[in-house]
């Protein structure tokens, strides 16, 4: 079975990044992590490029059911609200990719 790769991308405002990286590594990506066939989580900060989000959030899941149920999970719900409740002003955009290779 494919592996399935969620991907989130963010931009936050210079005065909130501190607080948006503790509380999206210690918080939002543990509770991410609970959900059952989330496999892992990586984050990253753009370096070099002209995307114009800051920064990417990548989510493994064992398979596209998994991802799918995730998606239309309460938990999910939830973090989705904590997101916009802690950062209104941040901007996201989400996609998912199933592995083709190898």
């Amino acid at each position: 079975m494919p592996t399935v790769l969620y991907t989130v991308k963010s931009t936050i405002s210079k005065q909130n990044e501190a607080a948006y990286n503790k509380w999206y590594n210690e918080d939002h990506i543990p509770q991410f992590l609970a959900y059952p066939g989330v496999v892992s989580a990586h984050r990253f900060r753009s370096i070099l490029g002209e995307d114009t989000y800051q920064y990417i959030a990548l989510y493994e899941f064992q398979d596209e059911r998994t991802l799918r149920e995730m998606l239309d999970s309460a938990q999910m719900k939830d973090l989705k609200a904590d997101f916009d409740r802690r950062f209104p002003e941040s901007k996201r955009s989400s996609a998912a990719y199933e592995q083709v290779w190898p």
